[in-house]
């Protein structure tokens, strides 16, 4: 399962903002609001239905949005930084040689035109030499490339303080097995639309029409076989179906022929003992497939995961092939500018370095500071309102508080940063060959730290560029990195009703990722445990149920499809801590600093109701509504307004919300979690 529970789907934003100090604004922009829809009626288009008018949507984002947008400005001041790099004459073998030689080659469109498909084309021939089945699965393990399964170094989730191999499902291009076993007709033409793509990319690598076709018939007959046993989106939820601690004999004799420890030894993790097999019977099943399809079939799967890999960093015919799949996918109108393409691979490949100096340019001390505060804030309104449970024991209250108190806060930016000394850049060799090599050096970089290692909990999984938040429970942690905090919803010139509706709201939800369905199932070291009384299991259980029902009677496309409240129930019950979390903390404030006063004849209460909104103020295609309903554990935007607000009794009171109103539930049918 993944480990680390992010607060936003696509990239993220938000701003720093302060409780205390000199001069400070409301923080709200009413241009957004569209004061002709009733707050309980449609508070989303209420508290920012002007915000797309005035903020036009670049046609290369089929999802914009405040967060889209904070994202957006972020790569702009990163690429910045990036181009002054770039222009310049580097030493070589020095971080900004490396940062704008990979730039460069980037956004060399005639060489890579030039190129063409010669890049990959020359990593098939490698492949293409394999003769038997033997060479092919050695071939994978000395390349790190698992064919069909996944294995990564993670956190043993009942040892959390020590690492170990896992090995999960893999080897769906799709991701999900529905878009496999549904007749629906919208996953009918997303599986027509990607072997359409699939076939033409393997045209552009230089296979006639016939044997293109030919190839993603062959790959597609594989993937149909595991998506059979291949755990869905909602049983990859759930810890405990996802944890299998067993020895590599015990592999062995479950898979079969499958030669696993000679795979692990040439794989560089021949020492193993134990290993976590995430999902035993779609692996069980890939260890079947893997022994007896033809070997040509099973080298045209890994030809095609050299080639999808790879497209983005080939010749133009390439990469507008890929637009042309997202177009008619996703709805997107615009590919995107090269420069923007070229910054999102130089981040990701030089992220502890770009984060450096990220920081140092655009990060302000104060903001950490006020984040701690923040943070101090909230815990202590958590703590209270896990105390106020009449559902929970006392003895569970009291480990729930242990928990709560253990967590570690990480603030901007780590302590320290990747050696990333050995990682070679080459304007010499193509962009495809030094991000290969970029990949293997960091492959060694994350084994070397890793393998047969405790975890090192002062590690970050996100760079501190980056515009987004998580809670892992493995470390009992939750993360703010420094491009989260910035305007318009972490603001230092911003008060408290403002800054406690947006990041307030935030931090209140990812603490509650320790207690929502998933997290509650993790101790206060990060061990996956139950802690809980039975009773207390089962009481919790019954607000989730109704949780996930009631989202799951919310419309995402009116009339055709609803949300998903069963695999988004995790991130709606952060959302629903969130909220009342920071709104207590609000008033604990007010009761500290005094009342806040009114502004433009909003009280202090409402406008922490507007600010939370303008977090989601958003448009989207429905084509990727249907993509996010299928694949993310976050409900759409609008009903972490429309469909989050309904739940919160204060929402009612700020803003005299009656049985009249569209949004209205009754208290009774309110759910309470915490």
């Amino acid at each position: 399962m993944k480990k680390i529970v992010v607060f936003l789907a696509v990239a993220a934003v938000l701003t720093g903002a302060c409780c205390r100090g000199p001069v400070k604004t409301a923080g709200i922009n009413y241009e957004n609001m569209d004061t002709t829809a009733r707050p309980g009626d449609d508070f989303a288009r209420y508290a920012t239905g002007r915000w797309t008018a005035l903020n036009p949507q670049p046609p290369e984002y089929p999802m914009w949005g405040v967060t889209t947008k904070v994202y957006d400005d972020n790569v702009k001041a990163l690429a910045a930084m990036i181009k002054e790099i770039a222009a310049q004459p580097n030493k070589k073998g020095s971080i900004e040689q490396k940062i704008g030689d990979l730039y460069n080659l980037a956004m060399d469109s005639v060489r890579l035109n030039a190129e063409g498909a010669a890049p990959i084309q020359a990593h098939i021939a490698e492949l293409e030499a394999l003769a038997t089945r033997e060479e092919l699965l050695h071939y994978c393990a000395v390349e790190h490339d698992a064919l069909l399964f996944g294995v990564f170094i993670a956190a043993d989730e009942k040892d959390a303080a020590n690492n170990i191999l896992c090995i999960s499902q893999g080897g769906l291009t799709m991701g999900n097995r529905d878009y496999y076993l549904s007749d629906d007709p919208q996953n009918v033409r997303a599986r027509n639309l990607m072997q359409d793509h699939m076939r033409k990319l393997f045209v552009l690598t230089g296979y006639s029409e016939e044997v293109a076709a030919d190839k993603v018939a062959r790959i597609w007959a594989i993937e149909n076989e595991i998506a059979v046993p291949y755990y869905s989106q909602e049983r990859q939820r759930i810890p405990e179906e996802n944890y299998h601690k067993i020895s590599v004999d015990s592999l062995q004799a479950l898979c079969g022929d499958f030669p696993w420890k000679t795979w692990l030894a040439d794989a560089g993790f021949g020492r193993t003992k134990e290993v976590d097999l995430g999902q035993p019977e779609p692996v069980v099943k890939i260890c079947e497939i893997l022994m007896t399809a033809p070997l040509e079939d099973l080298k045209t799967i890994y030809e095609w995961d050299i080639i999808s890999g790879g497209s983005s960093l080939l010749s133009d015919a390439f990469t507008d092939e890929n637009f042309d799949y997202a177009a008619k996918r996703f709805g997107k109108k615009e590919k995107n500018p090269r420069w923007k393409s070229a910054e999102s691979l130089v981040d990701g490949l030089m992220s502890d370095a770009i984060g450096q100096m990220y920081v140092k340019k655009y990060f302000p001390k104060a903001a950490k500071k006020e984040m701690l505060e923040l943070v101090g804030n909230l815990q202590a309104a958590l703590g209270e309102r896990i105390k106020a449970q009449e559902w929970m024991c006392d003895s569970t209250k009291a480990v729930a508080l242990e928990k709560l108190a253990a967590y570690t806060v990480k603030v901007g930016y780590p302590d320290k940063w990747d050696d990333l000394s050995g990682l070679v850049i080459d304007p010499a060799k193509s962009l495809y060959e030094n991000v290969r090599a970029a990949s293997d050096f960091y492959w060694q970089l994350n084994y070397d730290k890793k393998y047969e290692k405790p975890v090192d909990k002062s590690e970050w999984q996100m760079p501190a560029q980056m515009v987004n938040a998580y809670y892992n429970p493995t470390t009992n942690e939750i993360c703010f990195p420094a491009g989260f905090l910035q305007p318009p919803l972490f603001d230092l010139n911003a008060d408290a009703a403002a800054n406690y509706g947006s990041i307030g709201v935030v931090i209140g939800h990812e603490m509650t990722h320790g207690f929502d369905d998933q997290g509650r199932l993790y101790d206060k070291n990060g061990n996956l445990c139950d802690w809980w009384t039975e009773a207390d299991g089962e009481n919790f259980k019954k607000p989730c149920d109704a949780m996930a029902d009631y989202f799951s009677s919310l419309w995402v496309i009116p009339g055709e499809l609803k949300a998903n409240g069963r695999l988004c129930l995790g991130e709606n019950i952060a959302d629903h801590g969130g909220l009342n979390v920071a709104f207590d903390a609000l008033k604990l404030w007010q009761q500290k600093h005094g009342r806040l006063g009114d502004d433009n004849g909003f009280t202090p209460e409402q406008r922490f109701f507007l600010s939370y909104a303008t977090v989601w103020a958003e448009t989207t295609t429905d084509d990727l509504l249907r993509y996010l309903v299928m694949m993310d554990v976050h409900s759409p935007a609008r009903l972490r307004v429309n469909g989050a607000l309904p739940q919160i009794d204060a929402w009612y009171e700020a803003f005299g919300i009656t049985e009249g109103d569209s949004l209205y539930v009754a208290p009774e049918n309110r759910v309470k979690v915490w």
